[in-house]
């Protein structure tokens, strides 16, 4: 009976189980499903004949209406309370199920005054919940470890590279380092060789002063023969090299130095300045006014005192070949302490330099005045510094809101001679906000600029229009 074995079916995966007969009647967790199955208890053995039967034990429920139940504790003595035992909790020691084979039940007949014990409840382990379903057949979670060797307790070390091992291929590498470090040093050699040669090698194209060697046949044993006077006089003669002379430059009178292009531009203003009439200025000047016009402006008069005459500022243009040199100048003024004008004299490629008079009779000529104080229906173009300021404030101008201001200015940092305004969407106003310019607002700068007298606005309120900027400087 120890030997004979189980054969059923789980009721849950139909999977075919076989189990030692000592365990019917237990229940455990199906190896396929995890499901919770009962062992069946194997058939009894088939009576022989004329075999009678013992009835059967009465059913437990049956047994408790008939007689007490038989508890396993041993009572209390009569008249006492048995003493409070905790039910046993089984603990889970091992990560598999338990199995307890439940006591031997008396096979044959029972009275009415015996009852058959229950049996004792399995030990079942509760399988961990969330982890993955191990497999039927189990599969091993580690490596074996290596058995020790039969004369320490250490592991066979891991194998060595096939390389490491070759007395070969330790050489090899302090023999390639070898090698490479004499070819190195052997083509720094060859190197620095052919230096030497190249230097002591004579330059046929310069006379030399060395003698040279005349070809003499040697014989072993013999001394060579002196060499005769007619040997001595067929040698080249060298021929000293002459120094080159270098010509100072020729010698200025004390106190004086050379004259720089500024100190030109200077020189030919102060001139301009002191000059009496239009016929002393006429060789200084650059112009593109008529003859009748300069003979009624201020040119042709002398010009007031100067108290100030500095370089302002230098401008080259490399394709036209042109310098300029800006001056501020300070004339006295009899309804002012100082008049401020700036000058413009123009050097053009290796010419003398010139006075450019066309900006100095706009502002101190007063062409620029004459026409912002009376209406003209004719447009003007003028040479003046300007600065353009981002708002209008002046509240004759009709939409002020949308419009910008230009003031026209004779000198950096001054009163100007007066105002032109222009649309916040015109040209100007996209020159301006280029960037690309060299131009911006509250910057001053010498421009060529058109205007015009605007009264389509309002004809009771016409206002001086600035229409275009015609050059970024005083060459119209």
């Amino acid at each position: 009976m120890a030997n004979d074995s189980i054969t059923f079916l789980c009721p849950a995966c139909n999977i075919q189980l076989t189990v030692p007969a000592s365990l019917a009647g237990i229940t455990g967790p199906c190896p396929s499903c995890r499901i919770l199955i009962q062992a069946p208890y194997p058939a009894p053995p088939a009576a022989p004949p004329g075999y009678e039967q013992a009835p059967s034990a009465p059913q437990h429920h049956e047994t408790a209406a008939a007689a007490p139940y038989q508890s396993p504790i041993e009572h209390a003595p009569t008249g006492q309370a048995p003493p409070y035992e905790p039910p046993t909790v089984p603990i889970p020691v091992a990560p598999a199920p338990i199995y307890q084979t439940p006591p031997p039940v008396q096979v044959g007949a029972a009275t009415a005054s015996e009852s058959v014990a229950p049996p004792a409840p399995a030990m079942l382990r509760p399988e961990p919940r969330q982890l993955p379903n191990r497999s039927a057949h189990g599969e091993p979670v580690a490596k074996q470890m290596p058995e020790p060797n039969a004369g320490g307790s250490q592991p066979n070390p891991l194998p060595r590279h096939s390389h490491a091992r070759s007395p070969l291929f330790r050489c090899l590498i302090p023999l390639l380092f070898i090698l490479a470090a004499g070819g190195l040093m052997f083509g720094v050699l060859k190197v620095l060789k052919n230096q030497t040669r190249a230097a002591s090698r004579p330059d046929p194209t310069k006379p030399s002063s060395v003698l040279p060697i005349l070809p003499v046949e040697t014989h072993p044993g013999k001394t060579p023969p002196p060499p005769t006077p007619k040997d001595i006089e067929a040698l080249p003669v060298p021929t000293p090299a002459v120094p080159t002379i270098v010509q100072p430059p020729p010698a200025l009178p004390d106190g004086l130095e050379p004259k720089t292009p500024a100190m030109a531009a200077m020189e030919v203003l102060e001139k301009f300045l002191a000059a009496k009439t239009l016929a002393e200025r006429l060789p200084l000047m650059e112009t593109h006014a008529s003859t009748i016009e300069l003979e009624h402006s201020c040119l042709a008069v002398r010009l007031p005192y100067t108290s100030r005459i500095e370089i302002d500022c230098q401008e080259s243009n490399p394709v036209e070949q042109v310098v300029d040199f800006f001056h501020s100048v300070d004339f006295d003024a009899t309804d002012r302490p100082i008049n401020p004008q700036t000058i413009l004299v123009r050097t053009r490629g290796s010419g003398e330099p010139k006075v450019v008079v066309d900006p100095f009779l706009d502002s101190f000529g007063g062409r620029l005045a004459a026409y912002a104080k009376e209406y003209s229906d004719k447009s003007g173009i003028f040479q003046v510094i300007i600065s353009a300021v981002a708002s209008c404030n002046d509240e004759r101008v009709p939409n002020r809101d949308k419009k910008l201001t230009l003031k026209l200015l004779p000198q950096d940092n001054a009163k100007e001679i007066t105002k032109a305004y222009f649309a916040r969407q015109s040209k100007i106003t996209r020159m301006l906000e280029d960037g690309t310019y060299s131009l911006s607002y509250g910057k001053a700068k010498a421009c060529t600029v058109m205007l015009r007298w605007n009264n389509e606005d309002d004809p009771a309120m016409p206002y001086l229009e600035a229409l275009d900027l015609k050059t970024l400087d005083w060459n119209p």
